[in-house]
């Protein structure tokens, strides 16, 4: 069953207010904390913020402390983007151009997958995070820690 976006966006850790040592810690994940592949939080956010809204994420980590001890979320952004795609789960996403996604979504709220982000200066990336209307304009929309509407495609799932 999908969450409400209300429901998740109260529960997505936010990087102003949760730092990736906090965030870590308060799963039971302290020795991933310098770990290189895990500097990356955005897919443990969006997970975290989806079991704590009530869904049951087939990842590959458990947390190990809290009050979603046992659940599993996942740590990876291409991973997560399929799992989520599962009837069960989201479903199939609305997929859009990278010059498209930023009219086309709006000023609704969900969650949102970019992928083939490309900065120059490495291999191309993915990021995934909530979006919603941003309150400081009348046109578009924000994204809980970071948007990347350049991207190649861009994947979105409405909620409500």
């Amino acid at each position: 069953m999908k969450p409400s976006f209300f429901s998740v966006r109260e529960n997505y850790p936010t990087r102003a207010s949760v730092d990736r040592t906090a965030l870590y810690k308060a799963i039971g994940w302290d020795a991933l904390v310098g770990v290189t592949a895990y500097q990356n939080t955005c897919a443990t956010r969006v997970s975290l913020a989806l079991v704590r809204s009530g869904m049951r994420i087939p990842g590959r980590l458990a947390i190990l402390k809290g009050e979603h001890k046992g659940s599993l979320i996942e740590p990876g952004h291409a991973r997560l983007s399929i799992l989520l795609q599962r009837r069960n789960l989201l479903g199939l996403p609305e997929v859009h151009r990278g010059g498209q996604a930023r009219q086309a979504i709006g000023r609704r709220s969900g969650i949102v997958s970019f992928w083939r982000i490309q900065d120059g200066s490495g291999p191309d990336e993915g990021h995934i995070d909530i979006v919603f209307p941003d309150p400081h304009t009348a046109d578009g929309p924000a994204c809980g820690s970071q948007c990347y509407w350049q991207a190649g495609e861009v994947w979105f799932w409405p909620l409500i």
